[in-house]
Parts: structure tokens; C-alpha cells; sequence
């Protein structure tokens, strides 16, 4: 008989699987999921958004109050209908049918990730930073696809603040469950596009090694790097993994799962 285990995937919009080529539309935390499901029988907790719910203080909400999963699904609804009607999926390279992740379930109502963490074996995806980031200062990715802005967009970021509210958070999830295993999902160099790259690479790196400091000072929270996603991980401008950069995330986190298992 296999063993209970919750999985819980949060905040930034990296988990969401929209680019073209990616026909069966799943993203790394579904292989993730299709992974550990081969060993327990899998509880999921999907937290991911696009737009509002995807930083650091969404999950602080989530940690803090007693949220259900119908109640994630129902934003997540919302979230997806005003994308999917404010022209951004040019933009995003999202498919053309748009399939659905957030079917609610019976189940759902009585699913409360606090509850859920404090109970059962967990495994908690963080994937943030971004958002944080860009919010702060009242930033855009739109805003860094111009040459002649990049280097002072840049400027305006402040990982201190960013850093603080994830590690706190990271402090909660330990304080609910001291037997969780927390994996930080690192920051990658996006897009195709050289001046892109170029200019992000050095923020880029920097972060990176604040999480991995971060990784150092609890035994049960694990860094996976994704720095240096290669190019054909990205879809033209889009700031977001195609089904290759999904499936490179993937291999990242199973290597760092594993090696964490032995």
C-alpha cells in the first residue's frame, strides 16, 4: 500500500504551461506530481497563478489562514478568464484551445493547505521571486524588452525585501511541518533574446546564490538551479520555459530530489 504524501506547487507563473509546442500542456510540477505518484498516492495542492496570487505574500495568505483548495481554484479560474481575454496570449505564446487545469473537485472544499502541511508527509514546490521583484517597483517584463530601458528598469530592483518575505515563509512551512522538504525553484536567464540575457544575468546570479545561501541554513529546504536554462528552453520573447525548459526544470528538480534521498 503506497503512502500518503502532499505536494504543494506555489506562486509564480513559471508553472503554468502555455507555449505552443507544448501539446499535452503540462508543466514540471505535473511531472513532478506523475513522478511521485509512481511511490504515494499523491494529494496536490496547485497553487500557481499568473497574475495577482503569484509572490511571496500570497503564500504568507495561504500559510496564515485557513484556505482550500475550491478557494485557489476559484482564483485561479478568475485569473485565467481575464487572461484569456485581455490579448496577452500573443504575447505569452499561450495555445490557442485553452485547456483548463482548475477543474474543482468534490473534494475540494475540504482540502486546507495549513491543515494539509501540519498533518501529512509534504513536499512544497516554491517557486517565486519574480513577481516580488517586478511588484515592488511597479516594474513589467514588457518593460525589460527594450534596449534603451533594460539597464535602468533594472536598477530600480531590491532583492532585500524579496528575500526577507521568502525566508520568513520559509520558517512558517518548517514551523507547521519541521519534516518538510521545501525545494527553491532558482531564477533562470530568459528568452532568445542576447540583450536580454545579458543584462538579467548578473541579477540573475546574484539571487541564485542568496536562495542557495538560504538552502545552506535549514536541512530540509533544497536549491534547484535552473540558471542557465539553454536558449532553446524559450520561445521567441517569451520570458517563460517552452515544454523543453519544463521538462529541463524537471530533470533539475529530480536530481536534487534524489540526491537528497540517498
Amino acid at each position: 500500500m503506497k503512502k500518503n504524501i502532499v505536494l504543494i506547487g506555489a506562486a509564480d507563473s513559471i508553472g503554468v504551461p502555455y507555449s505552443r509546442d507544448n501539446k499535452q500542456h503540462i508543466g514540471f510540477f505535473e511531472m513532478i506530481e506523475e513522478y511521485l505518484a509512481t511511490s504515494y498516492e499523491v494529494t496536490t495542492i496547485n497553487c500557481f497563478h499568473m497574475s495577482t496570487n503569484n509572490d511571496n505574500r500570497y503564500i504568507n495568505y495561504l500559510l496564515s489562514n485557513e484556505v482550500s483548495l475550491e478557494s485557489i481554484k476559484d482564483s485561479q479560474n478568475k485569473m485565467l478568464k481575464r487572461c484569456k481575454y485581455s490579448g496577452i496570449y500573443p504575447y505569452l505564446e499561450l495555445p490557442k484551445k485553452f485547456l483548463n487545469h482548475y477543474q474543482k473537485n468534490h473534494d475540494d472544499q475540504h482540502i486546507i493547505v495549513k491543515e494539509s502541511i501540519e498533518k501529512n508527509k509534504t513536499i512544497f514546490i516554491y517557486s517565486a521571486f519574480v513577481n516580488d521583484l517586478l511588484k515592488a517597483q511597479n516594474l513589467s517584463l514588457f518593460k525589460l524588452l527594450f534596449p534603451g530601458r533594460i539597464k535602468k528598469e533594472i536598477k530600480k530592483i531590491n532583492l532585500d525585501q524579496a528575500i526577507a518575505d521568502l525566508e520568513d515563509n520559509i520558517e512558517t512551512l518548517i514551523s507547521l511541518n519541521p519534516q518538510i522538504e521545501i525545494y527553491l525553484i532558482s531564477l533562470f536567464i530568459p528568452t532568445k533574446i542576447p540583450f536580454i540575457r545579458d543584462n538579467l544575468e548578473k541579477i540573475t546570479l546574484f539571487l541564485n546564490y542568496q536562495l542557495f545561501v538560504i538552502s545552506q541554513k535549514y536541512s530540509n529546504v533544497y536549491f534547484v538551479d535552473n540558471t542557465y536554462l539553454p536558449e532553446e528552453s524559450f520561445n521567441n520573447i517569451d520570458f517563460h520555459p517552452n515544454q523543453k525548459g519544463h521538462i529541463k526544470i524537471y530533470q533539475n528538480f529530480l536530481r536534487e530530489y534524489q540526491k537528497n534521498k540517498k
